[in-house]
């Protein structure tokens, strides 16, 4: 039995608001609070980098295989473990929190969407009357679920639903402005629609975070910089700063991989699965309408699948024009690995460190800027709306 929602919906956002660890206040939090929060956890990521940098020197002191002992396949592996975690403690909590917030908010539509068709399913079997007199009395929706019993009752409940569903609406509405402005601050120039594209995508997530961690890279290396100078003459600290680079590099190439292999791997695929079965039923909807079909119902359905296959090339564009963007960052950022790994190597003086880092930094700032996200937004509601439930396919196909 659907879960009915609650009376008054602003009330009760604000409760599960709360829940997650945020109100409708901290959302338009002041300038003040949000320079506070706009950081990653520097301690983590650090402590991290330096664990990373450990196993990779222990790589060069372990055979390439070993049946008991401890091989470099092991302290690779341990090394790629903490590039995963400080990768974690880069990503920038407040960005984190509100793109979750976000999920929740879009599940919690799908939720009520849901619980809106079993009403109107139990709506056509139930007397064609008006709102009952029990009903009416219920004080609260969730109530009212267990006393509804004719076509009014459940005109009531569906309608509590749809409110809902409006006040959702404009929370994610709220969420994307609060996005964008976060974004902008450190340095990520995207509009509340254009965030709202990457959010209604299945790798919105990757590019987004992404995005964030190399602006947290960038400021990591600037960090390392700073501490090399200030080492003076200590090659062992400064080498171990310019480790904790090559781990930064390490992470790049990681996150970029990964994200090629998702795209061509599982998203490509699946848009041209649903691109075949929008053409097929299209087709088979032309043939019955050749053989004496409902013209009207095929030709509502023939408009559909071209929606469908309009938001899916403008799906695949933007999935492969990202792709494309990252392919080109990593080419770039696979050289500089190489070379900052054969570096780290051999270096021998703390002052050439230092120099390497500010490089370093630079390098960063140019990898960011070969991948930023793509800009891009809807044409109306009807394809927004299409996107997400394409997106809902991809997600349940997993």
């Amino acid at each position: 039995m659907p879960k009915a929602p609650d009376d008054s919906f602003i009330p009760s956002l604000r409760v599960w608001l709360v829940g997650l660890g945020l109100s409708m206040t901290t959302l338009a939090a002041s300038p003040a609070l949000a320079a506070q929060d706009m950081d990653y956890d520097q301690p983590e990521a650090f402590a991290t980098l330096k664990k990373a940098v450990s196993y990779f020197d222990e790589m060069d002191t372990l055979p390439e295989e070993a049946w008991i002992s401890r091989d470099k396949a092991s302290a690779r592996s341990d090394m790629d473990e903490m590039i995963e975690e400080a990768m974690q403690a880069l990503d920038v909590p407040q960005l984190s929190t509100l793109r979750s917030t976000y999920r929740q908010v879009e599940d919690k539509i799908r939720e009520s969407r849901g619980e809106i068709s079993e009403l109107k399913e139990k709506r056509i079997l139930a007397p064609d009357t008006d709102v009952s007199t029990l009903t009416r009395l219920t004080p609260t929706d969730t109530l009212r679920e267990f006393t509804a019993s004719t076509r009014g009752d459940y005109d009531l409940l569906i309608a509590a639903h749809e409110k809902n569903i409006a006040a959702y609406q404009g929370e994610l509405t709220t969420l994307e402005g609060k996005l964008a402005a976060r974004l902008e601050e450190i340095g990520i120039t995207l509009t509340p629609d254009q965030v709202q594209v990457w959010l209604s995508s299945v790798v919105g997530d990757d590019v987004l975070t992404m995005s964030v961690v190399f602006a947290s890279i960038k400021s990591v290396a600037q960090q390392l910089a700073e501490l090399t100078r200030d080492s003076g003459e200590n090659l062992d600290y400064a080498r171990r700063y310019y480790g904790m680079v090559v781990m930064l590099h390490r992470m790049i190439v990681t996150m970029q991989q990964d994200f090629i292999t998702r795209v061509n791997d599982e998203v490509l695929p699946q848009l041209q699965g649903f691109a075949d079965e929008a053409e097929a039923t299209t087709r088979e909807a032309r043939t019955l309408i050749k053989q004496g079909g409902s013209r009207e119902s095929l030709e509502n359905n023939i408009r559909a699948n071209a929606l469908t296959l309009k938001t899916i090339n403008l799906y695949r564009s933007l999935v492969t024009e990202q792709r494309d963007r990252v392919t080109t960052s990593l080419t770039k950022s696979q050289r500089e690995l190489a070379v900052a790994t054969n570096t780290y190597r051999t270096v021998k003086l703390s002052a050439h460190v230092a120099d390497l880092i500010r490089q370093g930094v630079k390098t960063f700032d140019t990898l960011a800027g070969l991948q930023v996200p793509v800009a891009t937004s809807f044409e109306n509601s009807a394809m927004r709306e299409e996107f997400r439930k394409l997106t809902e396919r991809m997600q349940q196909a997993k």
